[in-house]
């Protein structure tokens, strides 16, 4: 019988109590690159679910977990409009994929299909409001 460990359940942190990046493959993109991102607290977690009302997250929300998490490459402010008007709004939904999926331990596949299912919903009820 193997016992589970508390290192495997926490996320690794610096002496001053601060989260350490984690290195994450970029599994939703064809090339698969690799970036360091510190994973999100659960009070992140439970803001960003508490702003976008349970629907897929919108750009705004993808950049600024990109900007706040994404340490390799390091985004900052300055970045924010060319990250909005780059036309690779896939890389930075590939990036909070990534991201999301190393602070709730779910394949990016996985949350790339809940995505695609809230959306689905959601354009279901619209029609159905119409």
């Amino acid at each position: 019988m193997v016992y589970l460990k508390k290192e495997d359940i926490f996320f690794e942190r610096d002496e001053n109590g601060k989260l350490l990046p984690v290195e994450v493959t970029l599994e939703t993109l064809e090339d698969k690159p690799q970036i360091k991102a510190i994973p999100l607290t659960k009070g992140q977690l439970a803001k960003i679910v508490s702003d976008t009302k349970g629907t897929d997250t919108n750009v705004d929300t993808d950049i600024d977990i990109v900007i706040s998490n994404c340490v390799e490459p390091k985004f900052t402010e300055e970045d924010r409009e060319k990250l909005k008007t780059s036309g690779k709004a896939m890389m930075v939904n590939a990036i909070a994929i990534a991201i999301f999926s190393i602070s709730t331990n779910t394949s990016q596949t996985e949350l790339l299909n809940q995505g695609k299912k809230l959306l689905a919903k959601k354009e279901l009820e619209d029609f159905q409001n119409q």
